[in-house]
């Protein structure tokens, strides 16, 4: 079982049932529909996955998705421009 502070807590449309015993860090999602999903942890906790994929994308939920994506490309070009002359791969 996944700790207490997960198990059982929504994550949108998902609620978190347990932990995947072949993968430790991806959960077990049942969705409202009823489908069970196997969701990445960091995804759950990051509000990348809300949904099996059944619910229509809200405007909050593809908002946040954009926030994301540049967040990531701000992260990436401050982490190559902070790369030092001669290491680049």
């Amino acid at each position: 079982m996944i700790s207490t502070d997960i198990e059982g807590r929504k994550f949108g449309f998902l609620t978190a049932a347990y932990r995947d015993g072949q993968r430790p860090h991806r959960i077990s999602c049942r969705c409202v529909c009823g489908r069970l999903v196997h969701v990445a942890l960091e995804d759950l906790r990051d509000d990348v996955v809300n949904s099996c994929g059944c619910q229509p994308v809200t405007a909050a939920f593809q908002a946040r998705q954009t926030e994301l994506r540049r967040q990531l490309a701000r992260e990436i070009l401050f982490s190559t421009a902070m790369t030092p002359v001669g290491t680049e791969r």
